[in-house]
């Protein structure tokens, strides 16, 4: 227990003290009002000198008491003066303890900042690393592209997100009715045949890709569009997005290989206008066997 505790609980015995003198204080009174007129009426002397003696030893406790409640003042003022005091230490103390505690979360906040600079600094440099190897990979795919003798069975490999089979559909029809030969999952892979080796099979089967890239193809939950993307540019495949619902700065997000390349926006252009562009961008109307 603090000293300061102990101060309070030494308080309240003492105003609990002083509490009692004071009802004696007013018992005495009491009796003394009653005790004094009878002085004067008694009717013999004798009667008149024991009341008289009853009054003065009354007033004798009466002193005594009013003393002790005197006394008992100046100890709760005593004990006041001490429990300020005990109070402003702890006061001091505590605001102490608040700037060294301020003190210490500075110094942690300059070292935080530090940290964060730090890695501000390293990210940057990494961002410019990455730049740098993502520039040299796409010029080393172009080149590849360019050259690449291969027949191919399909024109195209067509990538999309479940949720947009009608779109993607739509436009696979577009490019077909254009003389494109088109590889799409829902076509090519039958039931009950093993998706992975359907859609790396196609891949490899087909001149280059297109991405239609929507809200549902970038959502980081799904896997297959990631895989196909991945799987289109590590074979070194052209890969034009086609955008629907987004912006291209969404596309950059989402990847910044894919994003780097230039496409056609779904809602800047209509299906049929994209597919004459397509088809004018990856050249003969059929495909090569």
């Amino acid at each position: 227990m603090s000293m300061l505790d102990q101060h309070r609980r030494q308080m309240t015995r003492e105003r609990d003290k002083k509490l009692r003198l004071s009802k004696d204080v007013q018992s005495i009174r009491k009796r003394l009002s009653e005790k004094r007129p009878k002085v004067t009426k008694a009717t013999t002397e004798s009667t008149r000198r024991s009341r008289q003696r009853e009054v003065d030893r009354l007033e004798r406790d009466l002193l005594q008491a009013e003393g002790k409640v005197v006394d008992q003042d100046k100890a709760i003022a005593t004990l006041q003066t001490k429990i300020a005091k005990e109070e402003d230490t702890a006061r001091r103390k505590r605001d102490q303890a608040d700037v060294r505690r301020e003190r210490d979360r500075a110094r942690r906040d300059q070292v935080i900042d530090r940290d964060l600079d730090s890695l501000a600094e390293t990210a940057s440099a990494l961002d410019a690393r990455l730049t740098e190897v993502e520039a040299s990979s796409l010029n080393t795919l172009a080149r590849a592209v360019a050259s690449d003798p291969v027949q191919r069975q399909y024109d195209v490999f067509l990538s999309f997100a479940t949720p947009d089979e009608t779109g993607a559909g739509n436009l696979r029809d577009e490019l077909q009715a254009r003389g494109l030969n088109v590889w799409m999952v829902d076509a090519q892979v039958g039931l009950g045949q093993s998706l992975v080796t359907g859609i790396d099979n196609g891949i490899g089967a087909s001149r280059c890709g297109i991405c239609f890239v929507t809200p549902a193809y970038v959502d980081p939950r799904r896997f297959w569009p990631r895989q196909e993307l991945a799987a289109l540019i590590m074979g070194r495949k052209r890969v034009i997005p086609v955008i629907s619902g987004l912006e291209f700065e969404d596309v950059e997000e989402f990847s910044s290989l894919l994003g780097d390349r230039k496409g056609l926006s779904a809602d800047a252009h209509g299906l049929g206008e994209i597919a004459d562009l397509i088809v004018d961008s990856v050249g003969e109307g059929t495909p090569r066997q």
